[in-house]
């Protein structure tokens, strides 16, 4: 494997301005070149080490970068948990600099199925290496998980700032022992198609973030009652199938500073929701899509109230809209003040009506 650390700083300076990272969410980055480095553009007949020649913290960025596009952009063969290991094979140097880099261990795929899960000690080596660093997780869980490697996972639970958890069993949430998980910031669940999700068996999670801010969750069957601690969830995104719509509305009451919502509701339920008494108040949600949905999205317009509210997306999928619909948008934006008189643009998307309004240009 080659690896050429200039065309990768030209990556950087190309991708990257000075201040962001585009690929990661921990925050401001300033991205300089080395103040001092006359060696670089020399001659090819005197190679220079860039190991050596460039600040340590720059290449351990570039290193990162290069892991972290490799996951996004999906332009490679191998498992991004590899790639820590193939950086290594470039030279000594290079695999002493790795090794010595807590960040670029701290990106994790692990199969968690009897039979698909690494060595129980190759798993908590590579968790040593990435020592303190906050931890980034891709966790995809069979129908008989490894519960061994499940413990191991867990026990660093403290350090997740990531986890997009993949389950066709939820049956080890409450058995398996957890650390508060004070460090995460984005939680994405995706349940088997087959396979019923209770939020008890997920208490273990929703229970114990302090500082969630964005989640991704899809189910289907009804989970059951929502508790989650969502006063700092941001964005929220729910993809349900054949669940009442009341577990949405308990979604809005958990979050009461959401600014971005995204909400998928189809198929049937049999359950008749109930409106709550009074409307959920969400004085920061800025955007809001309800899509593929039955008539209990007006259920869901008429339970809110959204005063700085500045695109709404509606999908009403293949429901027969009736007057009383468009009564219940009407009355939802009644409260909007920034959308209450504008008309909206009806499109039809393969026999499907949607409305939109928008006065930020958040959508086409």
């Amino acid at each position: 494997m080659r690896f050429n650390l200039v065309k990768s700083w030209r990556f950087v300076r190309r991708k990257f301005r000075p201040g962001t990272s585009g690929l990661d969410d921990s925050g401001p980055v300033a991205v300089c070149p080395p103040a001092v480095c006359p060696q670089l553009g020399t001659s090819k007949k005197q190679p220079i080490d860039l190991l050596e020649a460039l600040p340590p913290e720059l290449v351990g960025y570039i290193f990162r970068l290069r892991i972290l596009d490799s996951i996004h952009c999906r332009d490679t063969k191998y498992s991004y948990s590899q790639l820590p290991v193939l950086l290594c094979l470039v030279s000594k140097s290079w695999r002493n600099f790795v090794y010595s880099s807590p960040l670029l261990w701290a990106y994790v795929l692990v199969r968690t199925s009897e039979g698909a899960a690494p060595a129980l000690h190759a798993l908590q080596k590579r968790l040593g290496r990435s020592q303190n660093a906050s931890l980034f997780l891709d966790i995809m869980v069979g129908i008989y998980p490894d519960r061994d490697a499940l413990r191991v996972i867990f026990a660093e639970s403290s350090r997740f700032r990531y986890l997009n958890l993949t389950a066709l069993n939820l049956s080890w949430c409450n058995i398996i022992p957890t650390q508060a998980f004070t460090q995460l910031k984005k939680l994405t669940v995706h349940m088997g198609r087959d396979n019923l999700i209770k939020m008890d068996e997920l208490n273990a999670i929703f229970s114990s973030v302090s500082h969630l801010c964005s989640v991704n969750f899809s189910c289907v069957g009804d989970p059951g009652p929502i508790k989650v601690n969502g006063h700092h969830i941001h964005s929220l995104f729910l993809d349900f199938l054949h669940v009442p719509v009341t577990r949405v509305l308990e979604f809005f009451a958990a979050c009461p500073n959401l600014r971005d919502g995204i909400i998928m509701l189809s198929g049937d339920c049999d359950s008749t929701p109930m409106p709550p008494k009074e409307r959920i108040l969400l004085p920061q949600l800025r955007s809001l899509s309800l899509l593929y949905g039955t008539g209990n999205l007006t259920l869901s317009l008429r339970s809110v109230r959204a005063p700085l509210l500045t695109a709404l997306q509606i999908d009403w999928g293949n429901y027969d809209v009736g007057e009383c619909d468009f009564e219940a948008v009407k009355s939802f934006l009644a409260c909007c003040p920034h959308l209450k008189n504008r008309r909206p643009v009806n499109v039809c998307v393969e026999g499907a009506t949607w409305l939109v309004y928008d006065t930020g240009g958040r959508w086409p």
